[in-house]
């Protein structure tokens, strides 16, 4: 029996910061994919350089209490584009995608919140692993609300040369610096429910950005205000950022943006002495998909 299961990246967050009575995160899901494949086989093989995947491997067969004698046959294969220690997901849709296939070829399911405890357990987790846009307790596993609306957005998405290991970055105290971001995060989120509510993808990108800024304090990225100011003259909606990674987003309606014309600004105003690879994806729906062949 061979299971297969796609878990999409994240461009990022549209919101992360102190909300209520914590640090929470909405992710921004989008159309580039980690594929998880395992299979059973005479001969087990588990792909080496995936310690997080393995681990996840081993907590579901755990969770559902099946000896770890079974694992012995086992193949576990992942083919991932998502780039690495950029802020965009990569590990969370290795060690979903991981945790899905392997209770798919137990015969099993798992609701969000088992999932989000056991993805949890590994790592912080980003909300790419729900369907919907969730605002999601990413230390804790816990699910704080859902939101209906998946809009239609296409992002430019700007990459950074640097990486950053969010690990090492989440053993540094900002608690300091995200409690003087609190008024500003909730006043975002604020705007970000009142967007879903009315489907009004301004506010959306309204909210976006303020939570983009306000975490300048945490990771600096050069040259953020003016591709802000780029993005709003060519009729951009926003722009994200990943809170603990490298990338930047810009969301647009390609309808309404002239692409061509959003670049050729970006380059007159020399981004690119920074952001050394730039492309567009899809915003989409999250979750993960599972495949039974």
């Amino acid at each position: 029996m061979k299971i297969k299961a796609l878990c999409p990246a994240s461009c990022g967050e549209l919101i992360q910061g102190v909300v209520g009575d914590g640090e929470k995160l909405i992710s921004l899901p989008i159309n580039i994919f980690s594929e998880v494949t395992i299979e059973e086989t005479r001969k087990g093989s588990l792909q080496k350089g995936k310690r997080k995947s393995i681990e996840a491997l081993y907590k579901t067969f755990q969770y559902f209490g099946i000896p770890q004698r079974h694992l012995e046959n086992l193949s576990l294969k992942i083919k991932s584009e998502i780039p690495i220690a950029k802020g965009m997901a990569s590990s969370t849709a290795d060690i979903a995608g991981t945790i899905i296939a392997a209770a798919g070829l137990l015969g099993k399911r798992l609701k969000n919140e088992e999932l989000a405890k056991l993805c949890c357990e590994i790592e912080p987790t980003d909300s790419t692993i729900f369907a919907r846009l969730t605002l999601f307790d990413h230390i804790k596993g816990r699910v704080i609300e859902e939101f209906e609306w998946s809009p239609d957005i296409k992002i430019l998405v700007l990459e950074l040369e640097d990486i950053l290991d969010t690990q090492e970055f989440r053993k540094k105290d900002y608690g300091k610096v995200r409690e003087e971001n609190r008024k500003d995060i909730e006043r975002a989120f604020s705007i970000f429910s009142e967007g879903c509510k009315k489907r009004d993808k301004k506010l959306l990108g309204k909210a976006v950005t303020m939570s983009s800024v306000a975490n300048q304090k945490l990771i600096y990225k050069p040259m953020l205000s003016e591709i802000i100011d780029i993005s709003y003259k060519c009729g951009a909606y926003g722009v994200n950022v990943a809170h603990s990674g490298t990338v930047i987003g810009i969301l647009y309606d390609e309808h309404l943006v002239d692409i061509d014309r959003l670049k050729r600004m970006l380059w007159e105003n020399e981004i690119n002495k920074h952001y050394f690879k730039v492309y567009s994806v899809d915003m989409i729906k999250g979750g993960v998909r599972i495949m039974e062949e």
